[in-house]
């Protein structure tokens, strides 16, 4: 199984890293604010046509929160995934939109969540706690072109910034991974409890 490589990944405020995988990384976000983020760059001049990120976050906002964000130069909301404030999940591909209802929402606890998408069908899913969405369709078949920026921490409004603090997350985030594919249900069950998987692995900056 390929992983998508992170190409960089920094702190805004941040020192050099060597080449890792994420697992068990962890990134805290103390406050709401509109200036602490943790920024991946994907520089490889390649077009993705399918995606999955994985990632674990505990916080206990009640109010509405990004919890991923990439952006391309024609896209803000390429790939965004996001809580409301109801505790609806809603996602975007390329700037459109998708909800999904009926998924735990609980706070002050470990949430684990995956988001695949494939632009051959246009089918978005979402997965939290083990608990998985209906597919649903989004988009035209676009690709989602790279150059791409993405941050943890903040939505973007604009190509790496247009950042708002009111849609800002405050708790911690770890074991980001993602693939250039669409993963499996065995293969999120396995990286939603712990199991072994293939990790999308990558040079960092933290």
């Amino acid at each position: 199984m390929k992983g998508l490589l992170f190409y960089v990944l920094y702190l805004i405020i941040g020192s050099y890293a060597e080449r890792e995988d994420l697992s068990g990384k962890a990134f805290t976000f103390p406050k709401q604010t509109a200036t602490d983020y943790v920024k991946i760059t994907l520089d490889d001049k390649t077009s993705l046509t399918a995606l999955t990120v994985c990632l674990r976050f505990f916080t206990d906002l009640s109010q509405e929160f990004s919890i991923f964000s990439m952006a391309t130069l024609t896209h803000h909301n390429a790939f965004l995934l996001y809580k409301e404030p109801s505790g609806v999940y809603g996602g975007h591909i390329n700037n459109l939109s998708a909800k999904f209802f009926g998924l735990p929402v609980e706070v002050n606890e470990w949430i684990s969540t995956c988001m695949t998408w494939n632009s051959k069908n246009r089918l978005i899913q979402l997965w939290v706690n083990g608990k998985h969405s209906v597919k649903k369709p989004v988009g035209n078949n676009a690709a989602i072109h790279v150059p791409a920026i993405i941050t943890l921490g903040q939505e973007q409004d604009s190509y790496g910034g247009g950042f708002n603090a009111h849609q800002s997350f405050v708790g911690d985030i770890t074991d980001v991974h993602m693939w250039d594919h669409a993963l499996s249900p065995c293969q999120i069950q396995n990286y939603i409890t712990h199991a072994s998987f293939s990790p999308g692995t990558g040079k960092s900056e933290a």
